[in-house]
């Protein structure tokens, strides 16, 4: 299987892992399953051929892709199952277009969001200037990282791992995630997200 094959079928396997719950969303939804794959498109830009795909298969506004048509159509567990059914067929389809990935070194979702935070525009970047989202995102691109980049992976698991201990003592939260954490005590929405950019600053300057 050549490296445009193998592409599509990485993603329809951590898709996979999804529908079969081996893999957990943060309050999974149709629309926080397209957090992820927007996450992974960051790292494999040439998967977008699937959203067009998939918006001709689901009915609704056309302003919608077709991750928000399935949750307005059918809500969280339907619209989940119906469109992770839909992705991963597509996805295994020899017939489906060829996708490359670029060889430099790729995009960091945390570098993305503070780009976005430090102009002031984080919605340009996260479909829902949510904890939740930002994370689904952040775990597409990581997966995506992992999947064709593992060394690079492996060094932002490890300085994601290092702050994540360093919140669960900033707020006396041994062993809670780190989206857990500021979800909990920051609330959910964009206040939420520009404090996590604060405290990512704080913890790498201590």
């Amino acid at each position: 299987m050549g490296e445009t094959e193998m592409t599509s079928a990485l993603l329809a396997r951590r898709l996979s892992a999804i529908a079969s719950h081996s893999k957990r969303l943060e309050c999974p939804s149709p629309i926080h399953l397209g957090a992820f794959f927007y996450g992974y498109l960051l790292i494999v830009p040439g998967l977008a051929w699937l959203n067009d795909t998939l918006d001709r298969l689901f009915n609704g506004p056309e302003q919608a892709r077709a991750w928000t048509r399935s949750y307005l159509a059918l809500g969280d567990e339907l619209g989940m199952a119906r469109i992770l059914e839909a992705a991963i067929g597509l996805l295994n389809d020899p017939s489906g277009p060829l996708v490359t990935v670029a060889h430099g070194k790729p995009d960091w979702f945390v570098d993305v969001v503070l780009e976005a935070l430090d102009a002031r525009r984080p919605a340009t970047l996260l479909g829902e200037c949510t904890i939740e989202w930002m994370y689904n995102f952040g775990l597409g691109a990581q997966d995506a990282t992992e999947d064709h980049f593992p060394e690079v992976a492996r060094e932002r698991a490890e300085q994601l791992a290092r702050f994540e201990t360093w919140l669960q003592d900033y707020y006396d939260s041994p062993g809670v995630p780190w989206q857990r954490i500021l979800r909990g005590f920051e609330g959910p929405a964009e206040a939420a997200i520009y404090r996590f950019g604060e405290l990512w600053n704080e913890h790498l300057s201590g």
